[in-house]
């Protein structure tokens, strides 16, 4: 017992090795590093906007005044071609008066035997009632009448629902006044802030999760452009969302305009620990990944420990860092191997509380100058983690305090503690 406290002490061998009893005590477990599908998922808040690219503005081409409005309030569903409002326009009014004229001067042209083609008076005057947004299927309603209308009907350009309407019956407007506004909501945009330091994780064409509070399924979405420039106060850019938000049968839709979604941002990592491009899922092309529980980190190193044994051969001592981790031999080495690592991830299709880190390289150790020669020697330590190789899992902060109190390598003295005492009641 220890003479000063009175606990027990337990005798621990100074080399780098654990026994079964040594094993139990610490709780060690292992697990293996293995190639993994491995996405890192970026959750983002975004809010729900108009597809700018199904938005209609509707402007009147002629001044008047409104003599009728059929479509009196905003966030009524129009379909295709339905009459909005109704102009009375003098300036119609004489363009279609002189269409008329010109129409019938042609017909009598043709009906005395002169020209089949239309004469260009007559050219001129349709082309301008085409550009007062008069269609043809009311130019030929207008030479059927024969009679001019003092009035031009403003239709719907699409499906869709009036989001704005200014349109008021008896108001006086002028030449490219703005009336109504008309969006099709059967495809929204999600406009999502992401941080700069997020930003090479997003890429255009990324499938997209969306989560809406009070909606139990999620919903699906694709990154359709990434602004070119960062806020320079908040430090992040806008990611465009494209999501289908067509109607139930019930006429409900699953996003409104205006509404917060959180969206989770999946991607795929490449074998060396970068965005993958699209196409390349392929299993030789998943990094080599190891428990989040396996590392042990400071602001500048990572630290795995692996396990392996030794035996005799002709050729020399043999070492094998292949094992199995739920049947573990009764003595087991081990060292610590520092490895660069890539962002933390989890495996697609698995809970988001089960991360690992991909493993890019091992820094192998610095040479060893012996005291007495001063000659460097170089350290024998893993240069590689493969498929395979067995790490510890759970009891490694244990194994590296012990490597510290021993004054071997460790987390936070890569080159040994000299300092140290294998003692840990050393002082006492």
């Amino acid at each position: 017992k220890c003479p000063v406290c009175g606990m027990t002490m337990t005798i621990v061998s100074g080399e780098s090795t654990l026994d079964r009893a040594e094993q139990r005590m610490i709780g060690l477990e292992a697990d293996v590093a293995r190639r993994l599908p491995l996405v890192r998922s970026l959750r983002v808040v975004g809010e729900v906007d108009y597809d700018e690219t199904r938005l209609s503005r509707i402007t009147t081409r002629v001044g008047g005044w409104l003599e009728t409005v059929w479509i009196d309030a905003t966030w009524t569903a129009v379909a295709k071609g339905e009459p909005l409002a109704a102009i009375y326009s003098p300036e119609l009014y004489a363009a279609e008066q002189e269409y008329l004229v010109a129409f019938r001067a042609s017909r009598a042209e043709r009906g005395s035997g002169g020209t089949l083609e239309p004469s260009a008076l007559l050219h001129a005057a349709r082309r301008r009632l085409q550009l007062l947004a008069i269609g043809d299927e009311e130019i030929a309603q207008l030479e059927e009448a024969g009679v001019p209308r003092d009035s031009v009907v403003l239709r719907a350009p699409l499906g869709g629902v009036v989001v704005e309407r200014r349109a008021l019956e008896g108001a006086s407007v002028a030449k490219g006044a703005l009336l109504y506004t008309v969006a099709d909501l059967d495809v929204v945009w999600v406009q999502a802030l992401v941080f700069e330091s997020d930003l090479p994780w997003v890429r255009v064409g990324q499938s997209v999760r969306l989560e809406v509070e009070g909606r139990a399924a999620s919903l699906k979405g694709t990154v359709a452009f990434v602004d070119p420039a960062i806020d320079r106060r908040t430090r992040t850019a806008r990611v465009r969302i494209e999501v289908d938000n067509t109607a139930s049968e019930d006429g409900l839709r699953p996003l409104r305009v205006g509404q917060r979604v959180d969206a989770w941002l999946e991607a795929a990592l490449d074998a060396d620990g970068t965005l993958a491009e699209a196409g390349t899922a392929a299993p030789s092309r998943h990094p080599i990944a190891v428990p989040k529980s396996a590392v042990l980190r400071t602001g500048e190193r990572a630290l795995v420990y692996v396990l392996f044994t030794e035996e005799e051969t002709p050729e020399g001592r043999q070492r094998s860092y292949h094992l199995d981790p739920e049947s573990l031999p009764e003595k087991l080495w081990y060292e610590p191997v520092q490895v660069r690592l890539g962002p933390p991830a989890r495996v697609a299709g698995e809970a988001a509380l089960a991360e690992y880190y991909p493993v890019l390289g091992v820094v192998p150790p610095r040479p060893v100058v012996d005291p007495e020669t001063g000659e460097e020697r170089v350290v024998l330590s893993l240069r590689r983690i493969t498929e395979g190789v067995t790490v510890v899992s759970k009891g490694n902060l244990l194994l590296d305090s012990q490597a510290q109190l021993a004054g071997k390598p460790s987390l936070l003295f890569p080159e040994g503690n000299r300092g140290a005492s294998a003692d840990p009641h050393a002082g006492h």
